[in-house]
């Protein structure tokens, strides 16, 4: 089992700097590539959301643990942004019309969608989304 950490202070790189983190990891893990964009999409999806809601484009940290083992991998990201439990948002009605669709509600939709199991922390001190997804083929 391995575990890596970067932590996300500037805005601006945020997205950049987690991709270029998540990439060099997992293919150092030798994780197969669904499992990579999988984490990668996700993962970013929950940062910009940090970002913009959170952190309402302001500087912020964000802390991103990665834990690899065999069978799994495991993204912490931990803010100290309001406390703020994405996973109460309700799940979005993809069948309705463009015009009827309520605005937002997709990005944490499709960090379900793309993972194995997410759940939600507070911390003393903000939030803590952990999403987990099994690396078998």
């Amino acid at each position: 089992m391995a575990t890596y950490q970067i932590n996300l202070t500037d805005p601006e790189h945020a997205v950049t700097q987690l991709a270029d983190f998540l990439s060099e990891i997992l293919e150092a893990e030798n994780s197969p590539p669904d499992v990579e964009n999988a984490m990668q999409l996700a993962a970013e999806e929950a940062v910009v959301n940090i970002m913009n809601h959170g952190y309402k484009q302001g500087p912020g940290l964000i802390e991103i643990r990665c834990i690899i083992s065999a069978h799994q991998v495991v993204l912490c990201i931990r803010d100290e942004a309001p406390f703020f439990n994405p996973l109460t948002l309700p799940t979005p009605d993809t069948e309705a019309g463009i015009d009827e669709r309520r605005i937002g509600g997709l990005g944490v939709h499709l960090i379900r969608s793309l993972m194995d199991e997410v759940t939600y922390k507070q911390t003393e001190s903000g939030n803590c989304l952990i999403m987990k997804k099994n690396r078998a083929h």
